[in-house]
């Protein structure tokens, strides 16, 4: 079986490597096999150049083993996103691994943190499940409610957490309350994914009629005031979290950035604890950048964009295409990965599985490993996370400045319908394959035919519809 893994996030200085250091003994003292992984975002050579093993891994080896009397370093050429790869080789030896670090990772996450340093990431995240710091700290009102809180000296607490709470990549401290089962009704506040709050329901049936309140689980939604250098270019509603990742997925698509380095800050305006905080993101442009506001709509900017709708207010159709270029062949693409993807999505929608109310995106490279994946109350807000993910972590890039080796995703799936807006998205970010396991329009199956992009769609239960360049799958 797999290991559980699980981020230790948290601002310099806020203790992950000290909390890691106690946890890693009494999670041993418990007879828990546990690895640690430390995640940078820095470079940080692996193998010197002019070294043994430099030679090797350039030849490009599958696996890189440096061996010494005090112990054995071991390398593979995966990107930190394939951690998953990784963690596959260590099924029956590791039964929980720590990860410090790779805040923008797809793992579920603590968070650490202490006075001083900077707003809690817990704030504005929605995959940070649980909280260490002071007593007296942000809480209430600042995002985290229904989140557990440990004290930081809880290091048996905590164990407890990571023992029990983590399963399958996600949290499962209780069944989801399903709108057509019955349901006793609370008693006590129960932990639920972020994304995801109570409401009080009464269900009627037709031998029983109308039954007493009681809670349910449903999807959150709140708008996002989207501002570059204090002028609003748009408001859409959204599922909190991953703001930073949805903001700059939407300016991606809307050309008006082409790779992080056109981005000088991106940050929520207000303070923790403040009404409103956390709707309302600030962008300011790298020096020297002038973003073109008016390749968005006059029409668009400072009007509503809602869950659904995601070209809302254009001019024309054309002024879309226009920045779509055509996507280059990219690698051969498993038949059977393919038809897999639905699944490998499902295993990531954590707020589903409570609601049964949200979208999902996620992007795959060549080997079907999954680089991102983000839900949303919006189909084209899951899919702009999932890009600003690429592009804040992966280093995506437009058609109009990649070069020539930049990485390039192989695969979106999205969990609904594709209509204009998803494939418009996925031709700017340069994503070869398009697909649903539900159906497409046909202004999206046109653009997928000029844009170069295999469009696959109804894919459920091993098969699937292709409507355009077919030539990229192949058969296994």
């Amino acid at each position: 079986m797999t290991p559980i893994a699980v981020s230790i996030i948290g601002w310099s200085g806020a203790g992950k490597t000290a909390l890691i250091t106690r946890l890693v003994p009494e999670l041993h003292a418990r007879g828990l096999r546990v690895g640690v992984v430390k995640h940078t975002s820095h470079p940080h050579p692996l193998h010197p150049e002019g070294r043994d093993t430099a030679h090797h891994a350039r030849a490009g080896a599958a696996l890189v083993v440096f061996a010494t009397p005090e112990g054995v370093q071991v390398s593979l050429p995966s990107p930190p996103a394939r951690l998953s790869a990784l963690l596959e080789r260590f099924a029956g030896h590791l039964d929980l691994v720590l990860v410090e670090g790779w805040k923008e990772g797809p793992l579920p996450k603590l968070e650490v943190w202490r006075e001083g340093l900077e707003a809690p990431l817990s704030a504005t995240r929605s995959d940070v499940l649980a909280f260490v710091g002071p007593e007296g700290g942000p809480g209430v009102g600042s995002g985290m409610e229904g989140r557990p809180r440990f004290d930081p000296e809880d290091t048996r607490g905590i164990a407890d957490f990571l023992q029990h709470g983590p399963r399958e990549g996600g949290w499962r401290p209780a069944a989801p309350v399903r709108s057509e089962a019955p349901a006793p009704a609370r008693t006590s506040p129960a932990v639920l994914p972020p994304g995801v709050t109570w409401r009080p329901v009464r269900r009627h049936t037709a031998d029983s009629g109308l039954s007493d309140e009681r809670d349910d689980a449903v999807a959150i939604e709140e708008p996002l005031d989207i501002r570059v250098s204090g002028d609003t270019v748009a408001i859409t509603l959204r599922t909190p979290g991953a703001d930073r990742f949805l903001v700059t997925g939407f300016l991606f698509a809307e050309g008006l950035i082409h790779g992080a380095e056109d981005l000088g800050g991106l940050v929520h305006c207000g303070r923790p604890g403040e009404e409103g905080y956390g709707n309302t993101v600030e962008v300011t442009p790298a020096p020297g950048l002038v973003m073109d506001l008016e390749r968005v709509s006059a029409t668009r900017r400072g009007t509503l964009t809602t869950a659904a709708c995601g070209v809302c207010g254009r001019r024309s159709v054309d002024d879309l295409v226009a920045a779509c270029h055509p996507v280059p062949p990219g690698p051969p693409f498993s038949a059977s990965v393919l038809a897999s993807t639905p699944e490998r999505l499902r295993a990531t929608q954590l707020n589903f599985a409570h609601t049964g109310g949200v979208h999902a995106a996620a992007a795959l490279d060549a080997h079907g490993e999954v680089l991102a994946a983000f839900e949303d109350v919006g189909r084209h807000n899951a899919v702009d996370k999932v890009v600003g993910a690429l592009v804040l972590e992966h280093g995506l890039r437009s058609a109009r400045t990649a070069l020539k080796d930049s990485p390039r995703p192989a695969l979106l799936v999205v969990s609904g319908r594709v209509g204009f807006d998803i494939l418009q998205k996925a031709a700017v970010a340069r994503i070869p394959i398009v697909a649903s396991v539900s159906a497409a329009t046909s202004l999206a199956i046109d653009l997928a035919g000029r844009a170069g992009i295999t469009l696959a769609t109804f894919v459920r239960g091993g098969r699937f519809n292709v409507y355009c360049h077919p030539e990229r799958i192949r058969e296994d």
